[in-house]
C-alpha cells in the first residue's frame, strides 16, 4: 500500500512537472512568411530518431520513415484545409451545416470546422496535403540548446527524467499515424463514420505517443489503463488548441475524439498491441461502436428516403448520419443534461438525416429530415423524451404543442419543427412554413397544427 501511494506521488509530481515543462511557445515571427522550406537536417535526424524509438512501441521491425520539412504556421493551416477539402468538400459541409442548425447541433460552419480541426490535428505539426511529408513549424523539435533556450530549465528537467524531449512525443503521434491508421477511401464521409475513424485515429497515435513519453520511468501501465490523459500531459500538446478554442458543439465533438478515444483505444491496446486499434477500427465504423467496445459491432441500419411529391422542386443535397455521438452532443450542449444526453443515445441502431433544398432557391429555404431507430420502444420513449427537451431549451419562448402523445409541433416564424415516434422510430422534420404547408397538404388531418 505504502509502494502504491508512493507511486501516485511520484505520478503526480511528474505529470505537474510535464505540464509547466511543455507550455507551448509562440510561432516566431518569419521574414517573410515562409512556404515549405527545403531540406533541414537537424529536423530529419530528429524525427528519424522519434522513428526508431518508436518501433518497438509499435511492434514494427523498423520505425516509421516520412520526409519531415519545416513549415510555417499559414502554410501549415492551407495544407490542413486542403485535407479538410478533399474529405468534406466545401458544397457538402455547406449544406450539412445548414441539416445541423435545423436540428440544433451547432451553427452552420460547425462540420466544416469540424474537419478543419481533425486534419489539423495538433499545433506547430501537420501532414501536407497529401500526407507525404510532414510539416513542422521552425520553433519545434529545435536543437537540444534552442529548446532550453526557448522552455526554460523545467524542459530540460523533463529530458532528463524520461530522456524524451517535449516534442518528440508529438513528432510520435504523427508516426503512429503513418503506421496505424486505417486508410480512408471514402469522401464527404457521415459525421458518424468520420468521428468513429477519428476517435480510434487519434487515441492510438495518443497512445503510442504516451509510451514514448512515460515507458523510460515505468508508467506504461498507467498510459494502457487510461489513468494518464493525453489533456494533461506536456502541456496539452497531445490535443489540438481547437478543443480549448472552437465553439461548443465542434469542442464537445472533439473531445469525443480526443479523450475517448483515448481511453477506448488504450482498452484495445491494453496488451501493448496497438494493431488491435487498427483492427478494430476497419470493425468499428459507428461512435455506437467505438462507445460500446463490449457489444459487437452494430449492423448498418437502413432507411427509405422520403419522397416530396407535392414540392417537386425538392432534391436531395445531402444524406448524414449523427450517430449515438452526435445524438449525446445535441442533447447534452442544448439541454445542459449530460445524463439525459448519454441515456437518450443509448439503445441506437441508426439513423439518417436528408437535406432538401430546392434548386435555384434560397439556401436556407429547405426541409430536413431526421429518422432514428433504436433498439426497444423503452430506448425510442427516450430518444422522443430527450428531443422534446431539446427543443423547449433552444426555444424557450415558444410554444410546443402535443396534437397526440407521441407527437410535437413548434411553429416559429421561420421554420416549423416535427417530432413525432412511431413505434421503435423516431423523426424529426424542420421545414420553412411555405415548405411545410406544402408538405401537410390541404386536408388537415385529425390534431394537426398547421401553422
Amino acid at each position: 500500500m505504502n509502494r502504491r501511494i508512493a507511486d501516485r506521488a511520484w505520478l503526480c509530481a511528474f505529470m505537474a512537472m510535464s505540464r509547466v515543462a511543455a507550455a507551448p511557445t509562440a510561432d516566431p515571427v518569419v521574414e517573410p512568411p515562409a512556404a515549405i522550406r527545403g531540406a533541414d537536417p537537424q529536423l530529419l535526424a530528429a524525427v528519424r530518431d522519434v522513428g526508431a524509438r518508436m518501433a518497438p512501441i509499435l511492434r514494427v521491425a523498423k520505425g516509421p520513415a516520412i520526409v519531415a520539412l519545416r513549415a510555417d504556421a499559414a502554410t501549415r493551416a492551407e495544407e490542413a484545409r486542403a485535407r479538410a477539402a478533399r474529405t468534406l468538400p466545401p458544397s457538402i459541409a455547406l449544406v450539412r451545416g445548414r441539416a445541423w442548425a435545423d436540428l440544433g447541433l451547432g451553427a452552420g460552419n460547425d462540420p466544416a470546422d469540424l474537419a478543419t480541426a481533425l486534419e489539423a490535428d495538433l499545433d506547430g505539426f501537420t501532414f501536407d496535403r497529401d500526407r507525404a511529408r510532414l510539416l513542422v513549424d521552425p520553433s519545434r523539435l529545435a536543437t537540444a540548446e534552442d529548446a532550453a533556450a526557448g522552455e526554460g530549465a523545467e524542459a530540460e528537467a523533463l529530458l532528463l527524467a524520461t530522456g524524451v524531449a517535449p516534442d518528440e512525443p508529438v513528432a510520435g503521434h504523427y508516426l503512429a499515424h503513418q503506421a496505424l491508421d486505417p486508410k480512408a477511401t471514402e469522401t464527404g464521409p457521415t459525421t458518424d463514420a468520420f468521428l468513429a475513424r477519428a476517435a480510434l485515429a487519434e487515441g492510438g497515435a495518443n497512445v503510442a505517443a504516451l509510451l514514448l513519453l512515460f515507458s523510460g520511468v515505468g508508467l506504461e501501465r498507467e498510459v494502457l489503463s487510461g489513468t494518464l490523459r493525453p489533456d494533461d500531459a506536456l502541456g496539452g500538446r497531445l490535443v489540438p488548441e481547437a478543443m480549448r478554442s472552437a465553439g461548443p458543439f465542434t469542442r464537445h465533438l472533439l473531445e469525443f475524439v480526443y479523450l475517448d478515444g483515448f481511453v477506448q483505444a488504450a482498452a484495445l491496446a491494453k496488451d501493448g498491441d496497438l494493431r488491435r486499434v487498427t483492427s478494430e477500427a476497419n470493425r468499428r465504423r459507428s461512435t455506437r461502436d467505438v462507445l460500446h467496445l463490449d457489444r459487437p459491432p452494430a449492423p448498418v441500419a437502413t432507411f427509405v428516403t422520403p419522397a416530396f411529391p407535392s414540392i417537386p422542386s425538392l432534391r436531395l443535397v445531402d444524406r448524414d448520419v449523427l450517430g449515438e455521438q452526435g445524438i449525446v452532443t445535441l442533447v447534452a450542449l442544448t439541454t445542459g443534461k449530460d445524463n439525459l444526453a448519454l441515456i437518450a443515445g443509448d439503445g441506437w441502431v441508426g439513423d439518417a438525416v436528408w437535406r432538401f433544398e430546392a434548386a435555384g432557391g434560397a439556401g436556407d429555404d429547405g426541409v430536413t429530415v431526421w429518422s432514428s431507430r433504436w433498439l426497444t420502444e423503452e430506448d425510442a420513449k427516450d430518444a422522443f423524451y430527450a428531443l422534446t427537451r431539446s427543443l423547449q431549451a433552444r426555444f424557450p419562448s415558444e410554444s410546443l404543442s402535443e396534437p397526440s402523445a407521441d407527437a410535437r409541433v413548434l411553429v416559429r416564424a421561420d421554420r416549423v419543427h416535427r417530432l413525432t415516434r412511431n413505434g421503435l422510430e423516431v423523426s424529426l422534420r424542420v421545414a420553412s412554413l411555405p415548405f411545410d404547408r406544402a408538405l401537410e397538404g390541404p386536408a388537415k388531418k385529425k390534431g394537426a397544427v398547421r401553422p
